[in-house]
């Protein structure tokens, strides 16, 4: 079999948000939709990283890179209607602290190999 080398390998996967709920956790899964992009652009600084503020919209800038949406139907308001993955909604979504760690928990297991390598924190 031969790798099929890809700019922006789009894929599939499974993001796993852990939602506060008295005193524990409860999980919600959605499908994420991923593009790869390489790691020294992925993970390259290059702003003022100053102030929590900036490392947060930093991070959510990065991520918006990586992270194109989710499966239709998979997040919903509070009227339970299906929120579609526009920018502005999928830049909402990233502000939430929970699903901003699940993507990119997600997104980190995504492209990290099962065997060999480990990310380092």
């Amino acid at each position: 079999m031969s790798f099929l080398f890809v700019e922006n390998h789009p894929f599939e996967w499974p993001v796993k948000i852990s939602v506060p709920k008295g005193g524990s956790f409860e999980e919600v899964n959605i499908t994420g939709l991923f593009e790869i992009m390489d790691d020294v652009d992925f993970y390259s600084a290059g702003e003022d990283l100053s102030s929590r503020g900036a490392m947060i919209d930093f991070e959510i800038n990065r991520l918006m890179q990586v992270f194109k949406g989710w499966t239709e139907g998979d997040v919903l308001d509070k009227a339970k209607n299906p929120i579609p993955a526009t920018p502005e909604n999928i830049r909402r979504f990233l502000g939430n602290r929970p699903a901003r760690l699940a993507v990119t928990d997600a997104y980190t297991e995504a492209v990290t190999p099962s065997k060999g390598y480990r990310a380092k924190n």
